[in-house]
């Protein structure tokens, strides 16, 4: 038996026609239900598998009587800004009797693959924030929401992420405070959106920029703390700071703290997520946050509308969230 040739995705009636059966069939045929002899339920399964049908699991489930299952994909667990996102993304969910899987890549990019399509098999969508390349095979037939990251909008729902307001504010913020020599820590080589925002916007203001004013550096707590050590040899002018994320910042607190480098009257640290962990340390956090409960919401939204049927690249299925500075004590 050939597959479809066509670029559409296989539908249930294209397996009942390849089966010479009807859709009520193929439906009972695939939920295991009574009143389809072995041989017919075979014949089927063997079309849907031929033509790499996947079925509707919503529609499953309205079958079968129970809530559809979501998947949240996070890279690393162990960073802070994941388990306050799945809270708000498992409690989101739980108000419409829904349930989430979660599923931690890990470093393995082959071990990362293989759990994105064991979680896939098991859950109705996909949410999640994953490297270029991972949707790829794994997602190929899974309603999937792309946080924040590389995707094809013809095949995915998106929710895109403007850093622009978020580090706009802050470097307002700082400028008003006098601060004229910003530098920032990435956690890449290539430079990251985050990146290339600040190159820009120092630029429009007109505020001073040397290669010295950037370092690279782990995204965690021990990179940030370094990152300041290495930061106050490099570039001793330097009177504010902006770090990749939270938990480099909170390291950077530490790092200056270490070498006697008072927070925020010889520099002040800016943060990006928003995390509760910036509450928690001495001097308070001030953070470029985005608000994890509102990212939830509207990835359940994007999640029902894939459920009924909402195709890419409908419009309705690509949202924009953005940042707003949450200042507190350190800048």
């Amino acid at each position: 038996m050939n597959k479809l040739s066509s670029s559409k995705p296989t539908t249930i009636n294209d397996v009942a026609r390849a089966a010479g059966v009807s859709r009520q069939t193929v439906t009972r045929a695939l939920n295991n239900m009574p009143d389809v002899s072995a041989v017919t339920r075979e014949r089927v399964i063997a079309a849907a598998s031929a033509l790499n049908y996947r079925p509707n699991r919503a529609a499953q489930g309205l079958v079968r009587g129970s809530k559809p299952t979501i998947g949240l994909v996070v890279s690393d667990l162990r960073n802070p800004y994941y388990p306050e996102l799945a809270s708000e993304l498992t409690r989101k969910a739980g108000l419409r009797g829904w349930s989430v899987v979660l599923c931690d890549l890990g470093d393995d990019p082959d071990d990362a693959h293989r759990r994105l399509e064991t979680v896939a098999q098991r859950v109705d969508a996909m949410v999640g924030h994953v490297a270029a390349g991972e949707w790829k095979g794994a997602l190929a037939n899974t309603p999937t929401v792309v946080l924040d990251g590389p995707s094809d909008s013809a095949k995915h729902a998106v929710i895109a992420i403007d850093y622009e307001p978020g580090i706009r504010a802050a470097i307002d913020h700082l400028k008003s405070a006098g601060c004229s020599r910003i530098a920032m820590v990435d956690a890449g080589r290539a430079p990251s959106i985050r990146r290339q925002i600040y190159r820009r916007l120092l630029n429009e203001y007109g505020l001073q920029w040397s290669p010295d004013s950037e370092l690279v550096a782990p995204d965690t707590h021990d990179g940030g703390v370094r990152a300041a050590a290495r930061l106050c040899k490099q570039n001793p002018q330097t009177d504010a700071v902006l770090a990749f994320n939270d938990v480099m910042a909170v390291g950077m607190l530490k790092g200056f703290a270490r070498a006697d480098v008072n927070v925020p009257s010889d520099i002040a640290v800016v943060g990006i997520d928003g995390l509760d962990i910036g509450t928690l340390v001495t001097p308070e956090l001030t953070s470029i946050a985005i608000d994890k409960a509102k990212l939830a919401d509207i990835a359940i939204e994007l999640v029902d509308a894939l459920l009924d049927g909402v195709t890419p690249p409908d419009e309705r299925l690509h949202r924009t969230a953005t940042h707003t500075l949450a200042v507190r004590e350190s800048a």
